[in-house]
């Protein structure tokens, strides 16, 4: 079959399931291997046992600013909203790879953390509240909570505040169990540019105060380039670093 057929019915069977991933990109290069291939082979392999019939959205800042792991999230829901009405994100981290095919990639009737055992904490749910790594929400849900936040510059606190606003809203977290949810982190040094939020303790601890006004209803970022492929699209965007 040519390229060509297999990218319409790529993109048929999306509608279809109306099921799409959001990779949260950050350049790495773990081996020589850019994590970006790493995490493209991976999916090419067997793309449809973990997203059924999905498309990939890559989503990464342009330049050398500081890293806003939530706001390209934001980022990823908007734009790929403007090709399709999907109803189904998983939203995941470039490094993340799951270990158990049982693990689906799909929407729940709550808010699902999917990253449940990563090898780096031993793989153990490192806290109760923990929803980092990979997390499915419905376009209900995610409007629910008014996305994600778009004040954490840096590392650390974004999957915090997220999980507050689940709470804040009447909702609770599903998750496989540890053995179904076990991942692979892929191997790498921290990005120069994402370095410990030290706001990150006061963010928490106001999301109450701030979700209604801070997310998507206050997104704000300009898209540098888009870059389309069979299996992907990736998003090049300035995300107007205060």
């Amino acid at each position: 079959m040519k390229t060509e057929q297999v990218n319409s019915l790529l993109r048929v069977s999306v509608r279809f399931t109306s099921c799409v991933l959001v990779v949260c990109f950050i350049s790495l290069c773990v081996h020589g291997i850019n994590a970006e291939t790493k995490f493209l082979v991976y999916a090419s392999i067997d793309p449809f046992k973990r997203v059924p019939l999905s498309f990939y959205f890559i989503v990464e800042r342009d330049g050398e600013t500081m890293f806003n792991r939530a706001k390209l999230l934001n980022v990823g829901f908007a734009e790929a909203l403007k090709e399709y009405d999907y109803e189904c994100f998983i939203f995941s981290d470039v490094d993340i790879v799951p270990m158990d095919d049982r693990n689906i990639y799909k929407c729940y009737s709550q808010p699902r953390h999917l990253a449940v055992a990563i090898d780096k904490f031993g793989f153990r749910l490192p806290y109760n509240q923990n929803f980092g790594g990979v997390s499915a929400l419905s376009k209900e849900q995610y409007m629910k909570i008014n996305g994600f936040p778009n004040n954490y510059w840096g590392w650390g606190g974004e999957d915090d505040d997220i999980y507050h606003r689940v709470r804040i809203k009447g909702m609770s977290l599903s998750r496989p169990n540890g053995k179904i949810g076990r991942c692979r982190m892929i191997r790498h040094k921290r990005d120069l540019h994402n370095q410990p939020n030290p706001k990150r303790f006061y963010n928490i601890a106001h999301t109450r105060q701030t979700m209604e006004t801070n997310g998507i209803n206050s997104l704000k970022y300009q898209v540098v380039r888009i870059e389309k492929d069979q299996l992907f699209t990736k998003i090049t965007v300035d995300i107007v670093t205060p």
